[in-house]
């Protein structure tokens, strides 16, 4: 079992990786997006973007939990911490910290990606990139909601490494 328990940490790290690799991807090109005068690299952009978003931030997140449930399930580290009776917390913490993630999904990034591509499909039948487009990628509440999920991630890993409860 310790083997196994040692190829999940590696899973669940490599995990982690690709999902921050995902998140710093994708915010420098909306970043960078943000700055284009010219449809086409904007449009570039902004699928480099939803690249990102795609294949390192949807698919990390779900390994994440995996390799990091039964990490936790082979370590014999407590899911629950208090709730089973633990004095080890970091774990549970860390898992509630990811699910208050969640909520912005359906909530959030979903209805307002969905508004985004609009956007950009009127503007690319414009040919012009349009002030309701870039009204879209500048959203404050999409922005305010990446601050909060990056600043959730940062705590977690802190808390990954350090282990303080």
């Amino acid at each position: 079992m310790a083997v196994l328990g040692q190829w999940l940490v590696l899973l669940h790290v490599v995990s982690a990786f690709g999902f921050v690799a995902g998140l710093v991807g994708r915010e420098v090109s909306r970043v960078y997006a943000r700055r284009q005068e010219k449809l086409d690299p904007f449009t570039q952009l902004m699928g480099l973007s939803r690249w990102f978003e795609r294949n390192l931030v949807m698919h990390g997140s779900h390994a994440i939990i995996i390799f990091g449930t039964a990490t936790a399930w082979v370590r014999g580290w407590p899911l629950f911490g208090v709730l089973q009776g633990s004095t080890i917390n970091w774990v549970f913490v860390s898992l509630l910290l990811y699910l208050t993630t969640v909520p912005l999904i359906p909530l959030i990034f979903v209805p307002r990606g969905k508004r985004l591509r609009e956007r950009l499909a009127t503007a690319q039948a414009e040919g012009v990139i349009t002030p309701e487009l870039r009204a879209a990628i500048n959203d404050p509440v999409v922005r305010a909601a990446h601050i909060g999920e990056e600043i959730v991630i940062a705590v977690i890993i802190y808390l990954m490494v350090m282990k303080p409860f």
